[in-house]
């Protein structure tokens, strides 16, 4: 999420962020680990046709590569209330012409959870940088 749309609860160094909010810990029918070592951690993240995570985090940079995605896609803040579009992957998804694979640079993203009301199942591969 973009510092604007950070709960104001989250301590600003992701390290500090609590371990069972991790998304793997937090919302594991979401994220499923498909590789780890020191450096990276590869996640297969998958959210059903209206379907909410649980709430949690990503505290390392990310590369996401979509195969299936569209929107309407709501980040929902930990208290429950809708967030602007204004991070990085909701933007890409507006923009995205729905050819091959979507791919996003993301941000450490604190606490929250997403909610897809786009009719379609949310498919990816998530690639987080721990170095």
């Amino acid at each position: 999420m973009t510092s604007s749309a950070k709960s104001a609860n989250a301590p600003e160094d992701p390290a500090l962020w609590p371990a069972e909010l991790d998304a793997v810990a937090a919302a594991p029918r979401h994220h499923r680990v498909l590789f780890e070592n020191e450096a990276l951690r590869v996640l297969e993240v998958t959210l059903d046709p209206d379907d909410e995570e649980p709430v949690h985090h990503h505290r390392w940079p990310s590369v996401f590569v979509f195969d299936e995605v569209q929107g309407p896609v709501h980040d929902v803040a930990p208290d429950g209330a809708m967030l602007p579009p204004n991070r990085d992957v909701m933007r890409a998804i507006e923009t995205w012409d729905g050819k091959g694979c979507l791919v996003v640079n993301m941000a450490p993203q604190p606490a929250g959870r997403v909610l897809n009301r786009s009719g379609k199942r949310i498919h990816g591969v998530r690639i987080e940088m721990k170095k």
